[in-house]
């Protein structure tokens, strides 16, 4: 890294300190170093940094473990600090919420853990509701534990007026292929989408994902759980298939990556939405509309109908 961007770091770390960091109790604090790959012209970092810290500009980044006291509640927060695109990031992700003292001591290793019994919890439940049986139960334990969200997040906002952080996003590289189909399936179903399929498989000819938007669209979505860039190979099949077989009113390509300038070149010409690592995480943790507001329906070819 040039000097004048180590220095720039340095005083941007200073700032951080006094805000996201310096405000709370640091926990833990550990620094990563990416290895290079020329393949992709990109950093690939540790899994553990989550989703889209492999496109840092020098392969440094650092991860704090950060408690705050607000309001009568202690929060842990997850820190994620790196340069990209010549910018300083923090990625904060709050891990969880509890009474001011009610713990006295937390650990990395804890705090990992409370993540897993969390993610846990959500995919027992979600797989009973998915059972052939017990449906009904099911659906009214979901409406039920809603319910109670909503009520502790307004107990939250009227005890701990603070500004809002966004929501935490998952971990796309921990879910296998079709659990991050199912995810981008779920996103969709969260932003008023109807009829929506999670259909990816051999033969499923690029469509992972089927939908209705709210207006009515069809919508076709593939997936990409790509560390590095989608090439205009993958654009050009996807655009073969979306709208001649598909049908799609609407076709979104959605990847944990990104993708290469002439891909993105074919994509706008194509008439097909780019969803990539950073845009992602914006809509799936509401800082960004879904995708089918930004597209519009293509026009059909000269001497169509």
């Amino acid at each position: 890294m040039p000097g004048s961007l180590r220095a720039a770091w340095t005083a941007a770390m200073e700032e951080a300190r006094k805000d996201i960091i310096g405000s709370g109790t640091v926990l833990e604090s550990k620094q990563y170093t990416g290895t290079y790959d020329h393949r992709y012209d990109s950093w690939d970092m540790p899994v553990e940094l989550g989703i889209g810290i492999d496109a840092v500009d020098d392969g440094h980044a650092t991860l704090r473990l950060v408690q705050h006291r607000a309001g009568g509640f202690d929060t842990i927060s997850q820190v994620v600090s790196y340069i990209n695109g010549r910018r300083l990031f923090h990625k904060v992700t709050v891990g969880e919420i509890l009474p001011a003292g009610s713990l006295t001591s937390y650990s990395p290793e804890n705090y990992t853990l409370r993540l897993r019994e969390a993610d846990d919890a959500y995919r027992t439940l979600q797989a009973a509701f998915e059972a052939p049986d017990g449906r009904a139960e099911r659906y009214q334990d979901l409406l039920r534990l809603t319910a109670s969200l909503k009520e502790q997040a307004r107990a939250l906002e009227t005890t701990a007026p603070a500004p809002a952080e966004p929501r935490a996003v998952p971990d796309w590289f921990a879910l296998s292929p079709t659990e991050f189909e199912y995810a981008v399936a779920e996103l969709c179903r969260k932003d008023g989408c109807t009829r929506v399929q999670a259909i990816g498989g051999a033969g499923d000819l690029g469509a992972d994902v089927v939908a209705y938007t709210p207006d009515g669209r069809k919508l076709v979505i593939q997936c990409k759980q790509y560390r590095g860039k989608v090439a205009s190979p993958d654009l050009q099949r996807f655009a073969g298939t979306v709208f001649s077989i598909h049908h799609a009113d609407v076709a979104v390509l959605v990847t944990t990556g990104t993708v290469t300038t002439p891909a993105a070149r074919l994509a706008k010409v194509a008439g097909i939405e780019i969803v990539h690592a950073d845009r992602l995480d914006r809509w799936a943790d509401g800082r960004d509309q879904p995708p089918w507001h930004h597209s519009r329906t293509p026009s059909p070819p000269e001497g169509g109908p």
